[in-house]
């Protein structure tokens, strides 16, 4: 019986071959992938694996628990690590590595040490120096740290991302270029204006930009036409204006965090945008920033707010929309339907274009449901809806889809109502509800302003 057990049960990872090995070695933190050493199938595989992933936090994490009295110096505990690095690259065996990725996000700013500085600008040089495709940096706000130059006259890095360091301007020396970059991050980065816009210039395959809590960055002048999509993230804190200016780019992804003073944002050409999502404005933004947010992007095909987005809409019921061109809208109302009822029919009025409208709503929101008498019960008046008795017409609206309701909800039922009566053309609405026979009942009974009109419950 135990002979016939030994011949079932197979040894599957000495019969692996030395190449899937490798590659799974290389999608491990470096640290556990060269601990595989002690065991004998592995030996030193690690040596030719095709990532190298450095996690200071982690090696700080281990060596405090470690420690039987108190925690280890910052100090000692990068002398060890610098130690363990070190040793990694100069055993490595590989020609060319595919990712080099340096966490140090918990690294003591106020850690002043010019050794550790040498020692981090030397490795990425390694990296460059092996071809790497996909660089990561993550630092903690140094402003003496910045990636050495050969990092930004690497041809064979396609993605780059800086965190929480610096970028200089190289202007006396050989002018910057990465023939390869496509997609390009740079997150908490302290940098002028010249120094952003020179970068983003020499990187003629570059597609993809995220520029998330510029330091010091005021004017982002993007004219590399390559340029598809822009994901910007800004942390108002001094009241000064933000001027963008991006003439190919197609995609926006904005976020506004705060808005402490108010914030200006200036837009001077984005003539080529055909989709903007605004993923984030602040909680109490002022009416001149959605105003200017509508205003700047209303040329582009595609519009979408967010639930962050929406929230600083709520209460904004005595806003006018500018009329635009947008052709779908969607959107992600925040806290109580009954509250932005007003701002979605304002938005879809005002989209004279418009052809299709996306709501989600009701069920992701469960946390914020508040029926009527909860209203009454904290002080505040039943609410309103004057321009849902006002007849509009929407003559290009084809299609809309509303994701989750509640009975709770009777203005997103007025909603509907209207939808239906003013879409003179509307070929479809669907509807994601919860099976309440009232809700459908009522809705099948509204009165539709085009004959071709179906609603589906999906």
């Amino acid at each position: 019986m135990a002979s016939m057990e030994n011949d079932i049960v197979q040894d599957r990872l000495s019969e692996m071959p030395d190449e899937v090995i490798v590659h799974i070695l290389s999608c491990m933190p470096t640290l556990d992938a060269v601990r595989t050493m002690l065991l004998r199938r592995f030996g030193d595989l690690w040596t030719s694996v095709h990532a190298l992933i450095f996690d200071f936090d982690e090696y700080y994490c281990e060596k405090s628990h470690q420690m039987i009295d108190g925690s280890p110096s910052l100090h000692e505990v990068f002398s060890c690590f610098s130690g363990f690095v070190q040793n990694v690259l100069m055993l490595h065996k590989g020609s060319t590595i595919n990712i080099f990725h340096l966490y140090m996000y918990e690294f003591d700013v106020y850690f002043q040490d010019p050794k550790m500085i040498d020692d981090v600008q030397m490795w990425l040089r390694f990296a460059v120096n092996r071809g790497v495709k996909d660089l990561y940096f993550a630092f903690n706000g140094q402003d003496d740290l910045a990636p050495p130059r050969c990092v930004f006259t690497c041809q064979s890095i396609e993605t780059l991302t800086l965190n929480g360091c610096m970028i200089d301007e190289y202007e006396d020396e050989q002018p910057l270029h990465m023939g390869s970059l496509t997609n390009l991050s740079l997150i908490r980065v302290d940098g002028c204006n010249d120094a952003f816009n020179q970068l983003i210039s020499r990187c003629p395959s570059l597609q993809e930009l995220t520029i998330d809590d510029p330091q010091e960055l005021q004017l982002l002048s993007i004219t590399n036409p390559s340029v598809i999509k822009l994901d910007l993230c800004l942390q108002v804190v001094d009241g000064n204006p933000f001027t963008l200016h991006c003439p190919s780019v197609r995609i926006l992804d904005i976020k506004i965090c705060r808005e402490v003073p108010p914030f200006q944002l200036w837009v001077t050409d984005v003539s080529s945008l055909r989709v903007v999502n605004v993923k984030e404005l602040p909680y109490n933004c002022s009416c001149g920033l959605v105003k200017s947010i509508v205003k700047h992007f209303r040329n582009a095909e595609v519009f979408s707010l967010s639930r962050r987005a929406f929230q600083g809409l709520s209460f904004m019921t005595k806003v006018d929309f500018p009329h635009n061109s947008w052709k779908r809208l969607v959107l992600e109302p925040w806290w109580t339907h009954e509250r932005c009822i007003p701002v979605i029919l304002k938005l879809v009025k005002s989209s004279v274009k418009l052809e299709e409208l996306i709501i989600y709503s009701g069920q992701s929101l469960d946390m914020f449901k508040l029926d009527r008498s909860q209203l009454s019960a904290s002080g505040q008046k039943p609410l309103r809806y004057p321009e849902l008795s006002t007849t509009c017409t929407f003559p290009l609206l084809k299609t809309v889809t509303i994701h989750g309701y509640g009975k709770w909800c009777k203005g997103l039922l007025e909603l509907v109502k209207v939808l239906l009566r003013d879409a003179v053309v509307l070929e479809k609405l669907v509807i994601h509800p919860e099976k309440e026979v009232n809700f459908l009942k009522q809705v099948l009974s509204f009165q539709k302003a085009s004959t071709d009109a179906t609603v589906v419950f999906a």
